[in-house]
């Protein structure tokens, strides 16, 4: 597969970011979460064991005075009024929603199926206790709260206004520099912010970097987050060997293949990602174009 240009308008607009929406129990008992990535951030999340409530917390700050266990009705159309969907994908569904509690919008995403076992759990609980672990930061997206409720989970954000992917879609030609150095230096900034405090995202691509109302970004989904075993002082090669879930090919670091996880691989789909946006173009999945990509061969027509 070979590189092709996009039917969709080129990106980077310095106009502002329109208000459009958004493009993204079963019993168990757990010991303490693991330790937090520093001293100043403790560490929030508890996973309680299910008796009778039909939902089950995943946030020591999880507490809604409009949620009533004796009332029929979920936790989640009892705590919020559900303003229609955001997004939808093989993730499951992003919500607009109200809280019923103190009025204010954000967003909820629901994970589509049922847990299929422990080990499905597992790996979607991950994404909760992840994001909530992270430090709070200007450029990452903010965690409210998560549950699980009828065998699904449910992670709480905060709201923004749309997805760098379909900010870039909906904006006419004309690239605008300004705006692609702006968004460069937002992204580098968040991963400073993971990458000092010992994670690596691997999941990096335009669909997973959300806008606010202001124009800044976000960086969001944090699924395949990874803590590497050593501190990047400690490391002589900044890379660790593990074997994990990989996330898309196209913006896929060639060291992932090799199972090699590090920093590296995180501002490699940046790299991807900012040329995507930059240049209007499909990138590979696949084929010779992917693998040209990756030994930093690139069409004449982006390098002239």
């Amino acid at each position: 597969q070979s590189f092709s240009l996009k039917k969709r308008k080129l990106p980077f607009s310095s106009s502002s970011v329109s208000n459009s929406s958004c493009s993204s129990p079963v019993r168990h008992s757990y010991s303490h979460p693991p330790l937090p990535p520093s001293k100043g951030c403790p560490p929030l999340s508890r996973i309680f064991a299910q008796h009778s409530s039909p939902w089950t917390p995943l946030s020591k700050s999880l507490s809604n005075s409009a949620y009533d266990p004796s009332k029929n009705g979920s936790y989640f159309s009892q705590c919020f009024t559900n303003l229609g969907i955001l997004g939808k994908g093989s993730f499951g569904e992003v919500f607009k929603v109200q809280s019923n509690k103190n009025g204010r919008l954000y967003a909820v995403k629901r994970s589509a199926y049922r847990f299929r076992g422990n080990s499905d759990r597992d790996r979607s609980v991950k994404e909760a206790r992840n994001h909530e672990h992270l430090c709070p930061h200007s450029h990452i997206l903010n965690f409210v709260a998560a549950w699980e409720e009828s065998g699904r989970l449910y992670i709480q954000t905060e709201l923004c206004s749309t997805s760098l992917l379909l900010h870039a879609e909906s904006k006419p030609p004309g690239p605008d520099e300004p705006a692609a150095w702006a968004y460069l230096c937002d992204l580098l900034s968040a991963l400073q912010h993971l990458h000092s405090h010992g994670f690596v995202h691997l999941d990096l691509k335009p669909a997973n970097v959300l806008i606010t109302d202001s124009g800044r970004l976000k960086l969001g989904d944090f699924g395949l987050l990874m803590e590497v075993k050593q501190t990047i002082t400690e490391r002589t090669e900044d890379k660790v060997k593990e074997d994990v879930q990989e996330g898309d090919p196209r913006y896929m670091a060639p060291e992932l293949l090799r199972g090699e996880y590090g920093p590296a691989a995180d501002v490699f789909s940046l790299g991807v990602s900012i040329l995507e946006l930059a240049c209007n173009i499909e990138v590979p999945n696949g084929g010779e174009g992917w693998q040209q990509l990756r030994q930093g061969h690139l069409p004449s027509e982006f390098t002239n």
